[in-house]
């Protein structure tokens, strides 16, 4: 998509991110190459799109405070302008958890006149969300977390029904042709959100992910939000009781209605402990500099598991 947009919409790309922190490595060579500013815990993929963007376009890191713990509308309001062209923006922050108001960001960047991509990869499965309700107009997510797909299971895109005639799919594949089996000397794309289909779809990867999209449309959206609201507010209860006393710092909102269904602590050793936790039988999701994130799938995981989860961390903290 990125190709499409620079071939129609030229401007000013803002790239946002939770931290904001000296660049190195490999960050300086993309900040070199494209002049984009990235934030140090940019992930690799996402290098690799603001690359293949080209040079033909600007863009830049609008810094958030730590404390923050995440993007809101009027940071965003202040940053952008009349030659912004697309916003792109995680819909629950991977490392924080923070919730990003969608209504108000997304009119926020159309009142800029620009499009707004959101990324949904920690939100999909455990947030209620409405992308034609909001005025979307782009969206991208990933299957493995909350919707439980298998190793390899498939992204998934979401282009306004306004934008799907004018926005090219840059990376094509078979099923995304008119006549996928023509097989023909000139690519034609089909029409629709079909063209976006870039492959062959992973079979087996996407069977874990039915039988979940069929068991959250039995349980419904609202019961899993409130699960993941319980089980988020119990792992803060734990860390205030087990790990602050040990110096872990809350990284997450407290606010249940600021957060996704993670919950990130931060200590100076857990970098060291993650290691001792996984040959227990205990496997934290370890994000830099600190933190310790503690991933809740509301219908897979139960407040039993994630006492004896936090205590373990509690157990290692002292041990050690």
């Amino acid at each position: 998509m990125a190709n499409a947009i620079q071939s129609d919409v030229l401007g000013k790309f803002v790239w946002y991110d939770q931290m904001s922190n000296d660049l190195s490595g490999s960050e300086k060579f993309y900040s070199k190459v494209v002049g984009w500013t990235l934030a140090p815990n940019t992930m690799n993929a996402q290098k690799y799109t603001l690359l293949k963007a080209g040079e033909t376009m600007v863009g830049g890191l609008m810094p958030i405070p730590q404390e923050a713990a995440g993007v809101r509308p009027a940071d965003v309001a202040a940053a952008i302008g009349e030659r912004t062209a697309l916003v792109v923006l995680s819909h629950v922050a991977y490392r924080s958890g923070f919730i990003a108001d969608m209504a108000a960001i997304t009119r926020a960047a159309h009142e800029a006149g620009a499009l707004i991509l959101w990324d949904l990869c920690h939100s999909a499965g455990v947030l209620p969300i409405e992308l034609d309700a909001g005025d979307v107009d782009l969206a991208a997510g990933c299957t493995y977390k909350y919707l439980n797909g298998g190793p390899g299971s498939p992204a998934f895109c979401y282009v306004a029904t306004r934008l799907q005639d004018e926005l090219r799919q840059p990376v094509w594949g078979w099923m995304g042709a008119s006549d996928p089996f023509a097989m023909a000397a000139e690519y034609q794309p089909a029409k629709g959100i079909r063209k976006f289909i870039s492959g062959t779809p992973p079979v087996l990867a996407m069977q874990p992910l039915k039988d979940m999209l069929d068991l959250i449309a039995e349980a419904g959206l609202a019961a899993v939000r409130r699960k993941s609201v319980a089980l988020t507010s119990r792992a803060i209860a734990l860390a205030d009781e087990l790990l602050a006393p040990l110096g872990a710092v809350l990284a997450s909102p407290r606010a249940a209605a600021d957060r996704g269904s993670h919950v990130t602590v931060d200590h100076p050793r857990f970098a060291e402990l993650t290691a001792a936790l996984w040959k227990s039988g205990v496997i934290p999701d370890f994000r830099p500099p600190d933190g310790i994130r503690i991933g809740l799938s509301p219908l897979s995981i139960s407040f039993a598991e994630l006492d004896r989860g936090v205590e373990a961390i509690a157990r290692e903290l002292r041990d050690q």
